[in-house]
């Protein structure tokens, strides 16, 4: 896959590049640069990091094995679902490069047109708009973005209902920026849509990593804290463990975010998924790969055998 090709990556010289924390809380409104627009299409873009353009490789690599394989089998019932979209342009931040985001990854890939529908919500409706501006000038028919917040996991679900046949087989992308999407959301989605493989973006090395320790050690002043993490396990327990209170106090960071996600996938399991594939990108992220079926497992690791850098595996 050539990157700067399949991205569009072009420079962009507005971008203020480099810019601290205090700079982009000027500039930045819910993860939109106010300072800068596309240089292709002249609408709005994300300001990212430069590990995220490793993030869409790794979903566009994965998406072109599932569709091609796929394609035959669904009678075009094959659908790709994203949750936390953005709008379809990203910018790094470091380095004023702007590419596109995994939305538009998608569907300007050459296997999008075997899927039956293709939907991304987010929640922010600047993003939505955005995105549909984008969809339109592309002229792609089955694809949309919806407004949704993932909170609401009802109305969601109810609006993937609208759009998507209930027997067919999903990939869904689950994308937030922290540990927020509460597994309700999951759970939703699994009943919903019964045949679903899921990738999620784990922010377990960020997030979780920055605030694990607090949480535990000092619950009642960080209790708003541990009820988001409760809500994104579904699993209480976590926090009132002795284990991982005695791992808070040796700082023992690794093994709490080994068992943060044992517990994630234990709850996956409970939902039917047996295969499970983490993917650790550039010490920021944990991408998690579930799926109720072998074939899709094999799908996953055949992805991952040509990285981001071009050096293909030898396991």
């Amino acid at each position: 896959m050539n990157l700067n090709e399949t991205l569009k990556i072009v420079p962009n010289p507005n971008c203020h590049k480099g810019c601290n924390q205090e700079k982009r809380d000027e500039i930045i409104e819910n993860e939109l640069c106010n300072d800068a627009v596309s240089v292709i299409d002249q609408l709005p873009i994300r300001c990212v990091g430069e590990w995220s353009i490793h993030k869409i490789y790794m979903l566009v690599q994965y998406f072109g094995i599932f569709s091609q394989g796929m394609k035959k089998k669904w009678n075009g019932k094959l659908n790709y679902i994203e949750i936390c979209c953005g709008p379809g342009r990203c910018i790094n931040r470091k380095i004023g490069e702007e590419f596109n985001g995994t939305a538009l990854a998608i569907i300007e890939h050459s296997a999008c047109h075997y899927l039956g529908k293709v939907l991304f919500f987010d929640s922010n409706e600047k993003v939505v708009t955005a995105l549909n501006q984008r969809i339109e000038l592309r002229g792609i028919r089955n694809a949309r973005a919806l407004l949704g917040d993932y909170y609401n996991d009802s109305d969601i679900c109810m609006k993937i209902g609208q759009e998507v046949h209930p027997n067919g087989l999903n990939l869904v992308f689950i994308d937030p920026t922290d540990c927020s999407v509460p597994f309700q959301l999951v759970k939703s989605i699994k009943k919903k849509l019964s045949n679903t493989d899921l990738i999620i973006n784990l922010a377990s090395m960020t997030d979780f990593n920055r605030n694990v320790g607090n949480a535990l050690l000092n619950p009642e002043k960080y209790s708003k804290l541990i009820n988001k993490y409760n809500r994104f396990l579904d699993h209480a327990g976590f926090f009132n463990d002795i284990e991982n209170l005695e791992l808070a106090q040796q700082k023992n960071f690794l093994e709490l975010r080994r068992k943060f996600r044992t517990t994630y996938t234990e709850n996956l399991k409970r939902l039917g998924y047996q295969y499970f594939d983490f993917t650790s990108v550039n010490g920021f992220y944990d991408i998690l790969f579930a799926t109720g079926h072998e074939k899709g497992l094999e799908f996953w690791e055949k992805a991952q055998k040509i990285g981001y850098d071009g050096q293909r595996k030898l396991f």
